[in-house]
């Protein structure tokens, strides 16, 4: 009992690790939209390679702890949960990944569209922040709350699309906004990931199979 115990604490410091680097990666991500610092947008790359070995180990750790050391219930939730949540952490490494490519092959970002990008990119940060959170400390109130805000990261990016369509209206020129925009459609993906994050820490805590949309 001591050593599955063990098993599942180290099992769950792995993904909280992974998540980590994660959020670093679209810390990053967000900023060089800014800077257009090529250099750092690569570390992001870089950093993505961890993360998909990352979720290859945790895994690899799912097998071990299911194969040899027969978990009951509440444990086999929290390593079928752990892998899911693990399987979304690089999903949203990937859209970070995504953002710093789009800085290494662009040289004029578009600076006017770029200001909502600090709206759109601290409300994702304050979801996973909260999100990961809620995985931490096993709480399921929290985690039941948190979809909310993904609610809010939409509707930015809602107002974002309603001011291109206005532009567009206008009879202006948007064509060099449409890669921008489809580069910015990542934030909200992510949050997207970020919400499945909070749907498997309610199914880890209770058993129960939550779908938020």
């Amino acid at each position: 009992m001591v050593r599955i115990d063990t098993e599942i604490q180290v099992f769950k410091e792995e993904i909280l690790l992974m998540s980590q680097r994660v959020r670093k990666m679209f810390v990053i991500a967000i900023e060089v939209l800014h800077t257009g610092n090529k250099e750092k947008a690569l570390s992001v790359v870089e950093l993505d390679e961890y993360v998909n070995n990352a979720n290859e180990e945790i895994n690899d750790k799912a097998v071990e702890v299911l194969s040899l050391l027969a978990p009951v219930a509440s444990d086999l939730r929290i390593v079928i949960a752990g892998i899911k949540i693990a399987t979304d952490l690089e999903r949203i490494g990937d859209y970070a990944k995504a953002i710093a490519r789009f800085v290494i092959k662009n040289d004029d970002l578009d600076q006017q569209l770029l200001k909502n990008v600090d709206t759109i990119g601290e409300k994702f940060i304050q979801f996973f922040d909260e999100t990961m959170k809620a995985y931490a400390d096993h709480d399921v109130k929290l985690a039941l709350d948190l979809p909310s805000r993904d609610d809010e990261i939409d509707a930015a990016f809602k107002s974002l699309i309603n001011h291109i369509e206005d532009l567009y209206n206008q009879k202006k020129d948007i064509s060099h906004l449409v890669p921008t925009i489809g580069m910015l459609r990542n934030i909200e993906r992510a949050g997207d990931h970020t919400k499945n994050i909070c749907e498997n820490i309610i199914y880890e805590i209770k058993g129960q199979h939550y779908d938020f949309g």
